[in-house]
């Protein structure tokens, strides 16, 4: 298991910046949700394959104004619609532990048909911290995000010819209890709880304990960089 970099307090495009070269080159964006990491990638001069299976959110983004750099299909990762060895990177933002445990080892599978072989796996994944155990009161994802993350280390990883690692954190405010509370309901993405789940005492008593009265939490991440695909690894 490769060591990991802290690379201390930061932003996530300057994470991107640091670890790859975005600059004319083709990515996917897997389970881009509203598209808001999917801006800092065309913002950094990718062409930017946009995927996302869920229908609400898809119908979402179809409705928004067309942004350069960015095209946006209905679909999961098991299914990304590029040709053989097309794309040069593949980045999953917070969105890797959405998909069911049965469907990784094809989504592996697809991940590494698409890629050119000097091609890259991106994945973020949030490290767990006061604002998780805020959220894991209505919606708890942990056995989801472990399984995720092993799913890298035993499925993903050994395709690759280098495997990095690294940690960092930024901050989250919120505006109040309500700003939070709104953020978090009715996601379509997110279907397991609902609204009045989000609105329970005990959730707004336990944000307002650990966001403290500027309501701002301290958000740890994770990265895995998976990079250069093992000859044998792609068909």
């Amino acid at each position: 298991m490769s060591e990991i970099q802290s690379l201390g307090k930061t932003k996530n495009a300057a994470v991107i910046r640091q670890l790859v070269d975005l600059d004319g080159k083709v990515v996917v964006d897997a389970g881009c949700g509203n598209l808001t990491f999917t801006r800092l990638l065309a913002e950094q001069g990718a062409k930017v394959i946009a995927i996302d299976p869920d229908s609400v959110q898809a119908q979402k983004n179809r409705d928004a104004d067309p942004i350069p750099g960015i095209k946006f299909f209905e679909t999961g990762a098991e299914s990304i619609p590029c040709d053989d060895s097309s794309v040069d990177g593949v980045f999953f933002s917070y969105s890797l532990h959405h998909v069911p445990a049965d469907l990784f080892p094809a989504v592996y599978a697809e991940v590494l048909r698409v890629l050119r072989p000097s091609g890259f796996l991106y994945v973020l994944e949030p490290i767990d911290c006061p604002l998780n155990q805020v959220m894991r009161l209505f919606h708890d994802e942990d056995a989801e995000r472990r399984a995720a993350w092993q799913s890298l280390h035993d499925i993903a990883a050994p395709k690759f010819e280098q495997m990095s690692q690294f940690s960092y954190y930024d901050e989250r405010q919120f505006d109040s209890w309500d700003d939070f509370a709104d953020r978090f309901s009715n996601r379509s993405f997110n279907s397991l709880y609902t609204e009045a789940d989000v609105h329970r005492d005990e959730v707004r008593e336990t944000f307002l304990r650990f966001g403290g009265p500027a309501h701002k939490f301290t958000t740890p991440k994770n990265v895995m960089l998976l990079q250069g695909i093992v000859a044998s690894s792609q068909g």
